[in-house]
């Protein structure tokens, strides 16, 4: 009707207006067309939400519950509990459920899928667990998706031990063979510094069957210098970079790999690691040079760690006032703090940068 031709032609914005106006003059909306304008106003996740609106939006599908009741079904409940997952929200997430009981709307497995997200990423095992338990049927309906949101909020909060006993379930039915699962296992394996599950889970892949993909391989490598086993990490590598591979590496791999190496003190191997980034060219963040410059403070040595902020700023990136910390401290190794000071000072003031 009117609402879904002001989204079509006007945007979200407008037609929130207009659902405003529509509510002031008594006139019906539906589900349909509301629960499209919160998933619209959410968008895919990549971008900020705009709070003090997207407020202003739940207001107004409030009223909208509140004044057509039995006119509302579990995906406009679903486009709520999303919003105040990514509001982080949580006495929302609570009104939202109680809302659906008062109203008997029933949830699905989606419902269940964001409650465990949401738990998860406020670190609430507990009510994880709970409404893992409570929500048997829709457990039961559960695709890879609901699974993976629960598996990802056992290992936010810790328990590994949780997440693999779901997958050994999956595994039972049949319902394992999928990447993100296994990727976020290896995660949790790496967090947890058993390098051996992590491993056994990657290499079960293959056998399995199931596709490793670039978050797959850098979860892995991760787990490797957490574990500070660069031999493996290495051959991973290897395995990336040859030519039958058909996962390329990417700027996460060989930062994860040069943080490996500045960790151990292999400062020659990281600067190499730097050389095969730029001749794949791959553009190098702060995080790389940053990196850098610190294993330059562990191996004590100023000279290549002023030759690598010089050349993050020729590349016209912006040193933050981290890169400022790690540079204090790779002078200190030399010198008393007021002599350390005036070199970062003129080291910023060579580089016609002003100093933070």
């Amino acid at each position: 009707g009117g609402l879904e031709d002001v989204l079509r032609r006007k945007g979200v914005d407008e037609a929130w207006n207009a659902l405003e106006e529509m509510q002031r003059n008594g006139v019906t909306s539906d589900k349909f067309t509301v629960s499209r304008l919160l998933m619209k106003t959410v968008g895919d996740g990549r971008f900020k939400l705009n709070v003090p609106r997207t407020y202003r939006c739940i207001g107004l599908v409030q009223r909208f519950i509140d004044s057509q009741p039995r006119d509302v079904d579990e995906v406009l409940f679903n486009a709520l509990l999303d919003i105040s997952c990514r509001l982080r929200d949580l006495s929302w997430t609570e009104a939202t459920v109680k809302r659906m009981q008062e109203l008997s709307v029933k949830p699905s497995p989606v419902t269940l899928g964001i409650l465990v997200k949401t738990y998860g990423q406020a670190g609430d095992i507990q009510k994880v667990l709970q409404v893992w338990s409570e929500m048997d049927e829709q457990r039961r309906g559960a695709n890879a998706v609901t699974y993976g949101c629960m598996i990802d909020a056992c290992v936010k909060c810790g328990r590994l031990d949780v997440a693999l006993e779901i997958f050994a379930d999956m595994k039972e039915e049949g319902r394992h063979k999928n990447t993100v699962l296994y990727t976020t296992l290896i995660k949790g394996c790496g967090l947890e510094k058993d390098l051996q599950k992590a491993l056994e889970l990657f290499h079960e892949m293959t056998s399995e069957g199931v596709p490793h993909n670039a978050i797959t391989y850098n979860s892995i490598l991760e787990a490797c210098v957490k574990c500070n086993d660069l031999t493996v990490a290495e051959g991973l590598l290897e395995e990336m970079l040859s030519s039958d591979s058909s996962v390329e590496p990417d700027l996460i791999t060989f930062s994860t790999i040069i943080k490996g190496y500045c960790y151990a003190g292999y400062l020659e191997k990281a600067l190499k690691t730097l050389e095969s980034i730029k001749s794949r060219g791959l553009h190098c963040d702060e995080l790389v040079y940053n990196t850098l410059i610190d294993g330059c403070v562990k191996a004590c040595d100023i000279d290549t760690g002023v030759r690598v902020f010089e050349e993050m700023i020729a590349a016209g990136l912006r040193p933050s006032t981290v890169t400022h910390g790690i540079l204090m401290r790779l002078h200190l190794r030399a010198a008393a703090e007021d002599e350390a000071n005036d070199a970062v000072a003129q080291l910023y003031q060579r580089s016609g940068i002003e100093r933070p």
